[in-house]
């Protein structure tokens, strides 16, 4: 029962941003997506978790209770150090994705700016929340982008340098914004109605 709450939690936004991702990149990317939709799929997923995770606010709930740490590494505690790592990893499919689906992204500079830019635009949503916007949290995030790129490198087929990169940033970026809007305005309700159907 709890593992379910979990995926609730997690993932209850999707049943909602998924199929809106998919529909968005099969009018606005048909010929890519038609042999990446599964990519495209996990990435949906993976933004949607993280994004939960890492605490973006429904509408509801924000407040400005900012709490900011600008000093790099001034806390070399053990539950400091394990909070580096986690950030890392979570950051990792993020740098993997971009340069798999993306031409644009193939490039590491491009895909560590936009993890590092990613990674910005949560730190700021966080001063809108009792959680603290953290340098340390930048920094991670960043290595944790550049880390997937290498992974993504182990993946990508040379033979895909023939596809278009027309507009990918943008692309990249009305696929985040879907996720938020929905996190932001109708997952709450949405899990709400589910745990009453399911009497949780």
């Amino acid at each position: 029962m709890n593992i379910l709450l979990v995926l609730l939690d997690w993932f209850g936004g999707a049943i909602v941003s998924l199929p809106l991702v998919m529909l968005f990149l099969f009018f606005a990317d048909k010929k890519r997506f038609s042999r990446k939709w599964f990519w495209a799929a996990l990435f949906a997923l993976y933004m949607n978790a993280m994004l939960i995770i890492i605490g973006m606010p429904d509408f509801h709930y924000i407040v400005w209770n900012p709490s900011v740490n600008f000093i790099p590494f001034h806390d070399f505690s053990m539950e400091n150090l394990l909070g580096m790592v986690l950030n890392i990893l979570m950051f990792i499919p993020f740098g993997t994705f971009l340069p798999i689906y993306f031409k644009h992204f193939r490039n590491v500079k491009t895909t560590v700016l936009s993890g590092f830019l990613m990674s910005l635009f949560i730190e700021i949503l966080q001063l809108f929340t009792f959680r603290t916007t953290d340098i340390d949290d930048l920094i991670m995030n960043t290595l944790g982008a550049l880390a997937g790129y290498g992974i993504a490198k182990l993946i990508v087929r040379k033979s895909g340098n023939s596809e278009s990169e027309d507009r990918d940033a943008a692309k990249l970026i009305m696929m985040i914004l879907i996720v938020c809007v929905v996190i932001a305005f109708i997952r709450y309700p949405l899990v709400g109605f589910l745990l009453q159907v399911l009497n949780l």
